[in-house]
């Protein structure tokens, strides 16, 4: 082989143009492999509420305010990859507005990334926007959510635990809804 095209060779090599036979790559078992899916998107209503701890626990109650309010809103779902077995992994946003039953106004905005079994168990991480119409405020929290989806025909009913870790203690809220693509 000449040097011209032994310089031509490794340069193919290099830059991945390597012919199909040399390129070996490893075999995905079926049940793990990624399947091609349209970015299924499932909305719909959320209610439950939210329990304060520590300093703002007591900060609520030397306001007048209990240490829990209810959270009304809607979740906004897009399954992003799902693989043969069932799993699928999630992004999620979700509006919520709290309070009202004690004349507050906290509105929040929560971004989850996170993974569902097969079986509807599930959970995510991510951040949590919140904004209090009196102290005219944004606070920010990191959440940690678990909890299970279960199909009823073409509804799914989540339900849902979530801790928001933040300055003055954390925040749990639990919420269940429904949703439908």
């Amino acid at each position: 082989m000449s040097r011209a095209a032994l310089i031509i060779t490794a340069a193919a090599l290099l830059v991945g143009g390597a012919p199909a036979s040399a390129q070996s790559r490893p075999e995905v078992p079926a049940d793990q492999a990624v399947k091609k899916l349209p970015r299924q998107g499932l909305n719909g209503p959320r209610f439950g509420f939210t329990a304060f701890t520590g300093d703002v626990a007591e900060q609520r109650s030397s306001a007048d305010l209990e240490p829990i309010m209810s959270q009304f809103g809607w979740q906004f779902e897009n399954q992003v990859v799902s693989t043969n077995s069932g799993n699928r992994a999630l992004l999620e946003g979700l509006v919520l507005l709290g309070g009202l039953e004690q004349g507050e106004f906290n509105l929040s905005f929560a971004g989850l990334a996170g993974f569902r079994t097969e079986t509807g168990v599930e959970f995510g991480a991510g951040p949590n926007f919140n904004f209090n119409r009196d102290s005219e405020e944004w606070t920010t929290s990191m959440l940690v959510a678990a909890g299970a989806t279960m199909p009823f025909g073409d509804v799914y009913v989540p339900v849902n635990v979530a801790m928001g870790l933040a300055k003055g203690g954390p925040r749990i809220t639990a919420l269940m809804g429904w949703i439908i693509g």
